[in-house]
């Protein structure tokens, strides 16, 4: 079952950046759970859909069928891919601006420098962080959504194709 975690709005001297740094890298952790999940979804509807057409060809509404599958096969994929890009990518430009390394066991104060990060600054930029974190969260669910729709498919699209005589 997939865990909740809660949006919230830290407002001045309520949430410290380590709360704030600690719901993101939960997110985070979710995120890289609920993709794993699809792609396990989906790696058992490749392995058995290959494994079908091996067989021979599977009949006219069983290939009639396909494109659907191949469809859905493709949005889950896609929202997967979409998710780490989009992490990835945010962190890559929360490192640029502030040049301080982004996980949450190492100090906000880069090695090279002696001055911390501005309060504000830093504020903002794990604000960015949470925000990617709750937009890759909405795009791996989406992901494992679409994976068991595809699964659900595969089993009709496998039904369809034994019903045809393949």
């Amino acid at each position: 079952m997939r865990e909740l975690v809660t949006a919230f709005r830290p407002g001045p001297d309520s949430e410290k950046p380590e709360d704030l740094l600690g719901h993101a890298c939960t997110l985070v952790r979710l995120c890289g759970r609920d993709s794993a999940v699809a792609a396990v979804f989906l790696a058992l509807v490749l392995v058995g859909t290959a494994t079908r057409l091996a067989a021979g060809a599977p009949g006219g509404t069983a290939l009639a069928l396909l494109p659907v599958l191949a469809g859905s096969f493709a949005i889950s994929a896609g929202y997967a891919v979409r998710s780490r890009r989009t992490l990835l990518a945010v962190l890559a430009e929360v490192r640029g601006r502030t040049g301080s390394p982004v996980d949450p066991g190492v100090p906000w104060t880069p090695f090279g420098s002696a001055v911390a990060l501005d309060e504000r600054i830093r504020d903002v930029e794990l604000r960015r962080l949470l925000s990617a974190a709750h937009r890759c969260g909405e795009l791996s669910w989406q992901a494992v959504a679409w994976a068991a729709a595809t699964s659900v498919l595969f089993l009709f699209w496998t039904l369809a194709a034994a019903m045809a005589g393949g």
